[in-house]
This record gives structure tokens, sequence and C-alpha cells, in this order.
């Protein structure tokens, strides 16, 4: 797979994952869970691809982008379990976390599409 394919399929899995977390007035999704579960596991997949294919070029780009996706599903599971306690404090760092993942991943979709390398597997 080359890097610009690649980038369009980060481009689509995130695409997919915008589309799959629209909600309704009431707070339900308004897809069924299964698509909102094969969004997050394409964007899992992209996350580990992209990862290991612009380690060798930018070790930091791939932590950054690795670990803010961790921090992010991290602090939205503990949004869903403790909101209505701390619901103010934690909904500012999910939404500080989100910016951060989306500038890493524009960041590798950049990178991604400026290196033209085909990644041989042995």
């Amino acid at each position: 797979m080359k890097n610009k394919t690649l980038a369009i399929f980060g481009i689509g899995t995130y695409m997919l994952s915008v589309l799959t977390s629209a909600s309704g007035l009431a707070g339900n999704f308004k897809f069924p869970a299964s698509l909102i579960l094969i969004s997050g596991i394409l964007g899992l997949i992209f996350i580990v691809f992209a990862t290991i294919r612009i380690w060798k070029e930018s070790k930091g780009i791939s932590i950054i982008l690795l670990f803010s996706y961790i921090v992010l599903c991290i602090l939205l599971v503990i949004q869903e379990v403790v909101i209505p306690a701390y619901g103010s404090p934690l909904i500012i760092l999910t939404n500080i976390a989100k910016v951060i993942h989306l500038i890493a991943f524009v960041w590798v979709i950049i990178k991604l599409f400026k290196t033209n390398s085909v990644r041989q597997d042995a």
C-alpha cells in the first residue's frame, strides 16, 4: 500500500467517524452500534499503519499521533462514566484532546502525502 493510499484511507476513516458520531436531540446515536464499532476499528487500523509507516522518518509525529489517540479514547470513556459528577472540566479536557488529535492527524496525512515510499514487507 502506498503512502498516498494510506492517507486517503485515513481521510475516509475520519469522515466515517464524524458521520457516525451524529446524534439526535435526545443524545441518542443515529447510526447502529455496529457501524460505530466498525468506524472505530478502521480508525485504529489507520493509526497503527500510519504510525508504523512514518516511524523511521519522524518518530515524534508517530508518538504524538498514537499518544493523542490513546488519551482521547481514555477521556471519552471516562466522560461517559463520570459525566454527571464532574462534567465541565472533563468536557474541556476532552475537547483539548480532540483538537490535539486532529492537529496530529492532519500532520500525519500531510506527511504521508509528501512521501512516496512503499513499505516492503519481508
